[in-house]
């Protein structure tokens, strides 16, 4: 059970490329993706800490699993958009935005 619960918040943080890779689309915060995911990534983790219910504790004992949890779902967000999602969708959002330059013209 503790393998499970030190994996989940990686597991969460694998799926969470695609929703940065959205959100910064659709409200253009191409400048700021980095605080954008980092941002996502301690909201997630919060919530993570919480569920787990790792927050009934002492003030000093939440904090603690909130920067793990979160440091474990950015590293998972960060190794899987650099080895899986961007190889896999960066020729796509390029073709994409090619033909959106080509048709604005």
């Amino acid at each position: 059970m503790e393998f499970l619960h030190e994996a989940a918040p990686f597991l969460i943080g694998m799926v969470l490329p695609l929703a940065t890779l959205l959100l910064v689309r659709f409200l253009h915060l191409d400048r700021f993706k980095v605080l954008v995911s980092f941002l996502i990534a301690l909201v997630v983790g919060c919530c993570v800490s919480w569920f787990a219910g790792e927050l009934a504790g002492s003030t000093q004992d939440g904090i603690m699993a909130i920067i793990i949890d979160t440091s474990l779902v950015y590293t998972g967000s960060q190794l899987t958009y650099h080895l899986l999602w961007k190889p896999a969708l960066e020729e796509r959002l390029a073709k994409k935005d090619v033909a959106e330059v080509r048709s604005t013209r």
